[in-house]
């Protein structure tokens, strides 16, 4: 009888850290060591899941309303000429969770100081401070363990 493998269980990982040409400003990333299966790597950008173009202008949070208060309706993500970008981001956070629950994907490996991927610190207009991307709140929020990534 043939040895079957036992199924590989599936990972969010942002597509730039995975050398995808998906960044705001276009430019491709180093590729980072991702320290799971290739066969579990599911590669999204929730930037680009939620409409936004690449490149893009960059985008940060207005005020010290980061990911968590902007999924309650608190505060905005703009870019530098206050174009307002919240329900974009929104969206592809809402898409990148879409994927993980038709995936089974318990975990993701997030690009830091993203205004969607950042853990543990994002930008509020040209400063980086503690706080959360959109995305990675919601993914916390729905009991996905989110995994912080240079």
């Amino acid at each position: 009888m043939k040895k079957t493998e036992p199924p590989v269980k599936k990972v969010l990982v942002s597509a730039c850290l995975l050398g995808y040409r998906c960044r705001y400003n276009g430019e491709v990333l180093d590729k980072r060591e991702i320290p799971e299966p290739d066969a579990a790597v599911i590669p999204v950008c929730p930037e680009e899941l939620g409409g936004l173009p690449t490149p893009r202008p960059p985008s940060f949070f207005e005020d010290s309303h980061t990911g968590a208060d902007i999924l309650r309706g608190c505060g905005r993500i703009v870019t530098e000429e206050g174009k307002d970008r919240t329900a974009a981001f929104v969206e592809g956070a809402e898409k990148t969770l879409e994927i993980a629950k038709k995936t089974g994907a318990g975990k993701a490996y997030l690009k830091e100081r993203s205004p969607s991927c950042g853990c543990f610190s994002v930008y509020v207009k040209e400063r980086c401070v503690s706080g959360i991307g959109v995305t990675a709140a919601l993914l916390r929020e729905n009991g996905i363990r989110i995994i912080s990534v240079e």
